[in-house]
């Protein structure tokens, strides 16, 4: 009987060692010669999040460094506009006030032109009341047009603002007799009196 038993246990233990070679457990339970992977995580960890610092580290200064370029580029520019539109404001005071000036200067010359011809005309006034006390025909206007379009010369000037100038010629008969027209300018000294 014991021959039997022992025969019936052997087919036994052949089919456990085949059942054993045909079923296999999960793969990680096949290779314990390998490191399991919570043992070589922590040895490239460090390296990983020392290279993310690093990336992070550097966006964050030139996400900083380009906020405050920005915000230093927009002040420059705030200052620009503000010095430009003052410059701006200058010049344009600087302009009306040449305007003005310029204007002025016509209206000066003007007058001073309007009180020359009325201080010759009453001159001439009383050249004629003299002549007239004295029974003397005085020129007539006619002779006077003639003689002006035959002696008298026009000429562009910049001295004055109207932008002529006038004068009788050398050769003219009146020349001797044609007053200088700043004698009729006022003149800063008192009037002599004799």
């Amino acid at each position: 009987m014991y021959n039997t038993s022992v025969r019936t246990v052997q087919p036994c233990a052949t089919a456990a060692r085949r059942l054993q070679q045909t079923w296999a457990p999960p793969s990680y339970f096949n290779r314990p010669a390998q490191a399991p992977p919570a043992q070589a995580a922590p040895a490239r960890k460090p390296l990983l999040e020392g290279a993310l610092f690093v990336a992070v580290s550097t966006l964050a200064f030139f996400a900083v460094d380009n906020y405050r370029e920005r915000t230093a580029a927009e002040v420059r520019l705030h200052k620009q506009l503000v010095e430009s539109q003052r410059m701006h404001e200058v010049f344009t005071r600087q302009v009306n006030a040449a305007r003005r000036k310029r204007e002025l200067q016509v209206l000066n010359e003007r007058k001073t032109t309007q009180i020359r011809q009325m201080k010759m005309a009453l001159h001439i006034a009383m050249l004629r009341k003299q002549l007239h006390d004295h029974s003397i025909d005085a020129v007539g206007v006619d002779q006077v047009l003639q003689e002006f379009d035959h002696h008298v010369r026009m000429e562009n000037s910049i001295s004055n603002v109207s932008g002529t100038s006038l004068w009788v010629m050398d050769e003219a008969p009146a020349k001797p007799y044609v007053p200088n027209v700043r004698e009729y300018d006022p003149t800063d000294t008192p009037a002599s009196t004799s």
